[in-house]
């Protein structure tokens, strides 16, 4: 199964992970290392480093960020330097954290899982709009009878 780390600013990770366990149930071999603005980067790089360590049975690892350019990020991205089974996404988005939490296990490989897990992330963006023109005119018709 692949290993996850979600990080992030504030309360991004804990909250986008109880939403996930909310719906998916609990997680195993998911980590989870919230960014605080009172934390010393340095403790934060320590977190990093202790939940790759918690993962390193996982057959890969993934570090789901908030944002691109972010301190979570950079140090996803240090982190996962010179390994080959930690990769890095950024945006990470509740839909991507769902179906992926369920994905996962099916995965041997991080390069494999990648691509399916953003396609994913990538469909739950959408401009979603409400035509209520045709609800209205039906209930103008009503109200004539």
């Amino acid at each position: 199964m692949i290993g996850c780390i979600l990080t992030g600013h504030g309360s991004f990770a804990p909250g986008m992970m109880g939403a996930v366990e909310m719906i998916a149930g609990p997680q195993e071999l998911f980590e989870v290392i919230p960014f605080r603005e009172e934390e010393a980067l340095e403790a934060f790089e320590g977190k990093m480093t202790q939940a790759l360590e918690n993962l390193s049975l996982a057959e890969g690892i993934v570090i789901f960020t908030d944002l691109l350019g972010g301190t979570p990020f950079r140090t996803a991205m240090l982190a996962a330097s010179g390994k080959e089974q930690v990769q890095v996404i950024a945006g990470t988005n509740l839909p991507i954290l769902i179906e992926g939490s369920g994905l996962r296990q099916a995965f041997d490989s991080v390069e494999d899982f990648i691509p399916a897990i953003l396609a994913i992330g990538k469909d739950g963006l959408m401009h979603a709009t409400l035509d209520l023109t045709d609800v209205s005119a039906a209930e103008d018709e009503e109200e004539g009878i």
